[in-house]
């Protein structure tokens, strides 16, 4: 069956992603993006 190998973890999906707030205006922009990656995982 497609994706049960159990032997898989996470660690082969590569890379994980590099998110960069540039210039956020406010502390909020700061704390609902780290919310977001939390979310996704990230």
């Amino acid at each position: 069956m497609a994706g049960t190998d159990s032997t898989k973890t996470i660690l082969d999906a590569g890379p994980s992603p590099v998110v960069i707030l540039v210039r956020p205006q406010m502390g909020e922009n700061i704390g609902a993006a780290a919310r977001a990656m939390k979310n996704f995982g990230l």
